[in-house]
């Protein structure tokens, strides 16, 4: 006797495995179609990024950003919010990040969580600030999280390209980060560091919190239904807010990490995209933040992938990118085998009653 919960997962396994057969097919007959060796470049798009360590580093490097940005969506969009402010509250944390990085003197033991705090508080104001207009306004939330996003950008830029900027640098940067602020690496491997372990203790939290606490009761139920949760007592303005600020800090912590980890100096000319990413990943992992890592990984082995592509076929850039995008649809298809699955759950359901008849 199958439980709708038992089906509905299967299905989910089902859908993935799917999604990547129908895209792989798509992406083989792209490539055959401008390819000279199609086959060749095929494998690449399969298996480039496990053929060198360097590469399978890079995709560990990759996935690192995306644990925090997966993490903040998913709990935004668990609460009902198309808050896509992700982008902003990330770039934001390595403005913020940059401004504690660059005074000197200060001990390692305190500078680093000093970085991780400023991006916090600054990404948690830019993804709160649009949580808090649909609360006490009525804005709706996409447009305001998208235009947050761009004063973000055009405010961090300002501030970089002109108080903190070195002017000996020869190209537009900041004012180099005192050593005692960049992440310890692990392994002994310049592109993987401290910012992983942290990555992965964001994702437990994120799962203790949505899955094991009341405030994660309440993140879900108002993401659910808001009237319901208002009639049963719960504060859904307080949540909507707090879930907002919750997820631009982890954001924040997420860009705050990336520029520690991996520079010595803010020298990003504009959006990193890892924002952006953070919706995919939550999409696919239907918000649920134990998926994240998953998820995160997949893209980052997809993303590395089509570089690979990239670098070692004639494909064009264009072609790569869209194989990329095709791959990406697919697997954030949910509606895709959905009439097969409500027959199987109604026909479940059916063999349930009578049974209980029989009974």
């Amino acid at each position: 006797m199958l439980k709708s919960s038992k089906i509905e997962k299967q299905f989910s396994i089902l859908r993935t495995v799917f999604s990547i057969s129908l895209a792989l097919i798509i992406a083989f007959i792209l490539i055959y179609t401008v390819s000279d060796n199609p086959f060749k470049d095929f494998s690449t798009l399969l298996f480039g990024p496990l053929k060198n360590t360097s590469r399978i580093i890079t995709v560990i490097s990759k996935t690192i950003p995306l644990l925090f940005t997966g993490v903040a969506v998913s709990l935004i969009y668990s609460a009902g919010q198309i808050n896509i402010a992700a982008e902003g509250a990330f770039f934001s944390g390595c403005i913020a990040a940059t401004c504690v990085a660059i005074i000197p003197n200060i001990p390692p033991i305190i500078h680093i969580p000093l970085c991780l705090l400023a991006g916090f508080i600054v990404g948690s104001i830019v993804m709160g600030i649009p949580g808090i207009m649909h609360v006490k306004y009525d804005v709706v939330t996409i447009v305001s999280s998208l235009m947050i996003n761009y004063v973000a950008l055009y405010g961090g830029l300002y501030i970089i390209l002109n108080p903190l900027r070195d002017g000996k640098a020869g190209f537009e940067a900041s004012l180099p980060f005192s050593l005692n602020a960049i992440l310890p690496k692990l392994f002994n491997e310049e592109r993987i560091h401290l910012g992983l372990i942290i990555g992965i203790l964001v994702v437990i939290i994120g799962v203790v919190l949505l899955f094991k606490t009341p405030f994660g009761y309440e993140i879900r139920t108002v993401g659910q239904n808001a009237k319901f949760a208002k009639l049963s007592g719960i504060k859904t303005d307080k949540v909507i807010i707090l879930t907002s600020l919750l997820a631009g800090g982890i954001a924040g912590i997420g860009g705050s990490v990336e520029i520690l980890g991996n520079y010595n100096r803010f020298v990003y000319p504009g959006f990193t995209n890892h924002g952006w990413d953070g919706i995919m990943i939550a999409v696919f992992c239907r918000n649920n933040p134990k998926s994240v890592p998953f998820a995160a990984l997949f893209l980052a082995y997809i993303k590395t992938a089509a570089d690979s592509l990239n670098l070692t076929s004639s494909i064009p850039i264009e072609i790569v990118s869209i194989i990329q995008a095709v791959i990406i649809i697919f697997i954030a298809a949910e509606r895709l085998l959905a009439g097969l699955e409500h027959k199987k759950i109604v026909e479940a359901s059916k063999n349930n009653l009578k049974l209980e008849e029989v009974k």
